[in-house]
């Protein structure tokens, strides 16, 4: 029950009425039968939303597109990995002093070593956005040599610049994922509605290979059941939303996040089709 002494944790984006942040978030306070709720604000305005959560007492937030790299100069603190990353998806307000985290990488790397191990591995990074760059950052920091691939290859030899991958290209060098231990692809093809889609021919995927896609609506890609057909380990994307919001949960509530109840809540959404359509590009 909501009253004067519920603490309020929220999500900052625009848009955000896909978002399954609520839902997973909620699910976890009433897991451990906290007085938390979670809501969502569409927001244009971040330096407003900042203030906002300043004066209200909002105890969290998450940040989503597009205000994951705007709303670091209004924030009193920036911790250091979300420093190396340029962006903050987390919030957390401690009596008026707002520090930013990245759990991005954090969520994504503890799905990938759930079934690999990373230090000494090739992996081929497909996307060049805000997501490829937090995974990016921690898999170097695991001592991952890192190719990273992008549709605009300028965009490619940015992002490994600013992580120190060994090498870069356009998708036109997609053959690397032959020799390739891992391939993380982190670009929006083959999401909800456009489930057919691929960007890498099935003859480059092996049984010696770790398929990892952060798209997470639908459960199962393309991409992923043709890893699978092909002997591939995969993970699956919403692995690194459940995780990097189990990360929020705790860095919001001091408690350990409730894993089971937050993943059975973001599955039964999922396989009961529910329009999880927002993707975070950044």
């Amino acid at each position: 029950m909501i009253d004067a002494n519920t603490k309020i944790c929220c999500l900052i984006g625009d848009p955000v009425e896909h978002s399954l942040s609520p839902l997973i978030h909620n699910a976890g306070y009433q897991a451990l039968g906290i007085n938390y709720t979670y809501v969502s604000f569409q927001v244009s305005d971040i330096k407003q939303a900042i203030e906002g959560i300043r004066g209200l007492g909002i105890r969290g937030a998450s940040i989503t597109i597009p205000h994951k790299t705007s709303a670091i100069k209004y924030l009193d603190r920036i911790d250091p990995l979300a420093e190396a990353i340029g962006a903050v998806n987390t919030v957390v307000n401690d009596d008026g002093v707002l520090t930013g985290y990245n759990t991005d990488g954090e969520g994504a790397l503890k799905a990938l070593e759930e079934v690999t191990a990373l230090r000494g591995k090739k992996a081929v990074l497909i996307g060049g956005g805000g997501s490829a760059l937090a995974i990016a950052v921690g898999l170097k920091k695991k001592g991952v040599k890192l190719v990273v691939l992008n549709r605009t290859e300028d965009k490619a030899r940015k992002l490994a610049k600013q992580v120190n991958a060994e090498d870069s290209g356009s998708l036109e060098r997609l053959a690397e994922i032959s020799s390739a231990d891992i391939l993380i692809h982190t670009t929006s093809v083959g999401m909800w509605p456009k489930t057919s889609e691929t960007i890498i021919p099935d003859e480059l995927l092996h049984d010696r290979l770790t398929v990892f896609d952060i798209v997470y609506n639908p459960k199962e890609t393309r991409l992923l059941i043709e890893a699978r057909e092909r002997g591939c380990a995969i993970v699956h994307g919403y692995k690194m939303l459940l995780y990097q919001a189990a990360r929020q949960f705790e860095l919001f509530t001091g408690r350990q996040a409730p894993l089971p109840a937050m993943e059975s809540a973001l599955t039964q959404a999922l396989e009961g089709g529910r329009d999880a359509t927002h993707f975070d590009r950044r």
